[in-house]
């Protein structure tokens, strides 16, 4: 028999041990002399909590599991991924702790850093060191508290952020983090906060030009990211979407998904998407009046799929699905979402109500589900 596994070249091995949790990788060290040192080799430092919570183990082996498995590595060994997946409750030293490690990883070439964090009775504050990281590429961050401000923020490399329960100290914070983003390309921001509730200058925002996805989820009529952050995406994803008194223009929109709290502003969105190909539609009541003497362009251009989910029959519900069809001469794609508690009777009465619908484009499809 032959170990071809180990034959492989070193460089070969330490691929496949960076898709293993640290610890798992630090045990292949018992299996030959060859595999001893490999995973000091490893560019990726991978750990996660839980395996010791399952086990009821003392919550410190995980913290010296973090501290000594970094020590070992030699300083100049690049660390391209770090990812750490921690319940600070457990530890009086949590915020230490993690600013030490973030301390020692950041100068090291990092590229991909992802910090998820359990706070409870408080979140743990970060080193600003992360927003002067020049090779960074992509950032995500769950459940910590962040004062950019403290340091200048200069993230050039950086694609893809991902905020999700993060509290900044001031909202001018979280507008200095997009302007050192110059090449952003993807952007998750969900459930943002603030300790200082203060105001802002929309005028003062600037659009992220390279910006092409974006998924936003706000905290009930609070507008955190303002839309013009994010015009220039060619995805969107909002989540509560509220009522907007000024919706930007939309140039690149091929794809939009709104989960409404409001209908009020899904006609502006229309309008000033002329690129838009599918929007979906989570409905949630409310109330859709269109201007009966403009047909927004995208309508008549590129319009391919369009589907509400949800679907009550409600009198704005029907209104909107009625006006896509009425006025799209591109629409192949009509998808109603039914609510699962109808009765199978008023789905029938839902769906023969639909199809007696004018439909202006001869390749659209009703489909009911």
């Amino acid at each position: 028999m032959v170990d071809r596994i180990s034959l492989l070249p070193d460089e070969v091995l330490c691929h496949i041990l960076s898709f293993l949790p640290t610890k798992k990788a630090v045990a292949t060290s018992v299996l030959s002399k060859k595999w001893r040192p490999l995973w000091i080799l490893v560019p990726t430092l991978d750990y996660d909590d839980e395996i010791y919570l399952v086990r009821d183990k003392p919550f410190y082996y995980f913290e010296k599991l973090v501290y000594e498995t970094i020590r070992a590595r030699d300083a100049e060994q690049p660390i391209r991924r770090f990812r750490l997946k921690y319940d600070s409750s457990h530890s009086d030293r949590s915020d230490a702790d993690v600013n030490a490690w973030l301390k020692v990883v950041i100068p090291r070439r990092i590229e991909n850093l992802d910090i998820n964090l359990h706070p409870k009775d408080h979140m743990i504050s970060l080193n600003c060191c992360i927003f002067s990281c020049t090779t960074l590429v992509v950032l995500k961050l769950k459940g910590i508290s962040l004062n950019a401000s403290s340091s200048s923020v200069e993230l050039p490399s950086l694609k893809s952020l991902h905020l999700e329960q993060v509290k900044f100290t001031r909202y001018q914070n979280l507008t200095e983090l997009f302007h050192g983003c110059p090449i952003l390309q993807d952007l998750k921001a969900h459930d943002i906060d603030y300790d200082q509730q203060d105001t802002f200058c929309v005028e003062e925002i600037k659009s992220l030009p390279k910006l092409l996805t974006a998924d936003l989820h706000y905290q009930w009529f609070d507008i955190y990211i303002p839309l013009k952050a994010v015009c220039n995406v060619e995805y969107l994803s909002i989540t509560k979407f509220p009522k907007v008194e000024v919706v930007p223009e939309f140039p690149n929109l091929m794809h939009m998904n709104l989960h409404l709290l409001s209908w009020d502003s899904v006609y502006k969105m229309l309008k000033n998407s002329p690129k838009l190909q599918v929007f979906e539609v989570v409905s949630n009541g409310g109330s859709f009046v269109p201007d009966p003497h403009i047909v927004p362009e995208c309508l008549t251009s590129q319009f391919r799929k369009c589907s509400v989910e949800y679907y009550n029959g409600t009198p704005s519900e029907l209104r909107f699905a009625k006006y896509i069809m009425e006025n799209s001469t591109t629409l192949q794609t009509m998808m109603i979402c039914s609510m699962p508690i109808l009765a199978s009777e008023l789905k029938d009465e839902l769906f023969t109500e639909l199809a007696s619908c004018q439909r202006r484009s001869a390749l659209c499809e009703l489909s009911f589900k």
